[in-house]
Parts: C-alpha cells; sequence; structure tokens
C-alpha cells in the first residue's frame, strides 16, 4: 500500500469544483487548508506507480487544479 500526501493549488474562483473532481476519483481524500487556493490531498494506493499517475495525471488535470506538489510518501520497499 502507498500513501502521498499532497499541497494542491487551487483557481480560488473553482475551489468547489476542484474539491468535488478530486472527490470522486479512487483512493483520493480532500481535505481543507487555511485558504481558497490551497488544499491538501491523501491519495492511497496499490502501488507507487498508481499514486504516481493519480497525481500527476488525474489530479492535474481536475477542473481548478493548477499544480499539485507531492509533500510525503510512504511505500513497501516492493514498489
Amino acid at each position: 500500500m502507498t500513501i502521498v500526501g499532497a499541497l494542491v493549488r487551487v483557481d480560488a474562483t473553482q475551489y468547489n469544483a476542484a474539491w468535488q473532481a478530486l472527490a470522486c476519483l479512487p483512493g483520493v481524500t480532500p481535505f481543507a487548508l487555511d485558504d481558497a487556493t490551497r488544499l491538501g490531498l491523501v491519495i492511497e494506493a496499490e502501488r507507487l506507480d498508481d499514486a504516481y499517475r493519480l497525481l500527476s495525471q488525474d489530479v492535474r488535470t481536475a477542473p481548478g487544479v493548477l499544480m499539485a506538489y507531492p509533500a510525503y510518501a510512504q511505500f513497501d520497499r516492493g514498489d
């Protein structure tokens, strides 16, 4: 199992749309931060490659998302 924490920069006018789109992705849980231009994510995936694909493709192309930065990763040695 792989767990990745990420910081996501969002367009403040599309914060709700970004939240909803990210919450619909499998294994992705958004959480609120201190302003409407950022939110946090926890990504849970079977393998590190799967988590990377979610972050680099699905998260970064979600409506309202400007950029996503990984901040933490925990994974099995076999990943």
